[in-house]
């Protein structure tokens, strides 16, 4: 009987022993849990704030009404401006707005005089500052077609035609001249001749 007392007795204290390692080993797990988490929590870093664009971001297109004559009594042409695009988005030809230029369009409803053959072929530049702007250029064709503007198309002596030009500016500007430039021509007939000295015609167009 007594052998059985002390068995009972030594089990009873490495019961007890277990019990107590178990407890200690449960509290350093939870204390190191939580302090790992407020460490992670306090050295996040925070998100880096992007760096602002080099880019310019491009103008909005704006259609403004125009309505400007210009009329070359020499040879009976009539070049009426009826309307303006600033910052046409031409989507085949996104370089040139963002190097700091646009593309303008200019609406034209021409006349052609029937005195002389010849007609009207163009002669067309846009001035800014007193110099040159723009040049036209057809390469944007297609884009102003998709865009529901009809890009121009010359006309002969004795014609009408209708329609947009584009012009290319590789460094824009808040304003801009529209010129026409008419050459000088020698008329040969009936035994005479007569010269017809070049003449050029400047708009200011409407910025709004």
């Amino acid at each position: 009987m007594r052998t059985t007392h002390r068995l009972s007795a030594a089990s009873l204290a490495a019961a007890l022993l277990l019990s107590v390692t178990a407890c200690g080993g449960s509290d350093d797990s939870d204390g190191t849990t939580s302090g790992t988490t407020t460490k992670s929590e306090t050295s996040a870093t925070p998100p880096p704030v992007p760096e602002p664009s080099e880019t310019p971001a491009a103008a909005e297109q704006k259609q403004i009404a125009a309505d400007e004559t210009i009329t070359d009594d020499d040879f009976g042409h009539t070049i009426k401006i009826t309307g303006v695009v600033r910052d046409f988005v031409a989507p085949s030809r996104t370089n040139i707005p963002e190097r700091g230029g646009e593309w303008v369009l200019v609406q034209l409803d021409v006349a052609a005089g029937d005195k002389y053959s010849g007609g009207v072929q163009g002669g067309f530049t846009l001035q800014s500052g007193g110099e040159l702007g723009g040049t036209t250029t057809g390469i944007i064709d297609a884009d102003m077609t998709a865009a529901g503007f009809q890009p121009w198309e010359t006309a002969s002596a004795g014609e009408k035609t209708k329609g947009w030009v584009a012009f290319q500016i590789n460094t824009r500007s808040d304003a801009y001249t529209f010129q026409y430039k008419r050459g000088a021509a020698k008329i040969i007939g009936g035994g005479d001749t007569k010269q017809i000295p070049e003449k050029i015609w400047t708009v200011d167009l409407p910025t709004a």
